[in-house]
């Protein structure tokens, strides 16, 4: 993305075919004198946070420092759980009379630390269950390491629930430390 910038603002956006749609290009490329002399200069983009945890909507081009910058809006997605409501605000029941719960981020990455957990527990669940069935040991490196999933399962899922915003719930996500199977 281009933009033409004269006098200290941007009169023009856009690809170059668009910006100069009757001028050819050798190669199809327009080279660093033309873009130069027509006063084009190349559209930088501004912040965009993690759509994770963010909304990111694209606005509008402006200066920034007299550079061409793609502006974006970041909107944090909701944290916390809450009860549905209609556009007139009414609590949302489902068929059987219950509240309709939105969930937030909190709740989606509790989930998703559980399920990570499961999966890494379930490579040896069969010796859980040889054990409990027929008596038969666990060797002590397996039960190291599920107790350090168990521990950072832990440990994450009160990090989850001790953020207050979205920012410190991405440092918690960021922060995953997870046992490797040994």
């Amino acid at each position: 993305m281009y933009a033409i910038v004269k006098d200290g603002s941007i009169t023009a956006t856009g690809t170059i075919k668009q910006l100069f749609p009757t001028t050819s290009f050798a190669g199809g490329v327009a080279n660093e004198e033309f873009k130069k002399a027509e006063n084009v200069e190349d559209v930088v983009n501004g912040e965009q946070k993690d759509r994770t945890y963010y909304y990111v909507t694209q606005g509008n081009i402006v200066l920034v420092g007299g550079v061409p910058t793609q502006q974006f809006t970041n909107t944090a997605k909701q944290l916390n759980d809450r009860d549905a409501t209609d556009e007139d605000g009414n609590k949302v029941k489902d068929a059987d009379g219950n509240q309709v719960i939105e969930y937030g981020l909190k709740t989606s990455m509790t989930n998703q630390v559980k399920t990570i957990a499961n999966s890494l527990l379930a490579t040896t669940d069969w010796m859980i269950i040889r054990k409990v069935e027929r008596s038969v040991n666990v060797p002590s490196a397996t039960e190291t390491y599920r107790a350090a999933v168990i521990t950072e399962c832990g440990r994450l899922e009160s990090a989850i629930a001790g953020v207050s915003d979205v920012d410190a719930l991405k440092v918690v996500m960021d922060g995953q430390n997870w046992p490797k199977e040994g």
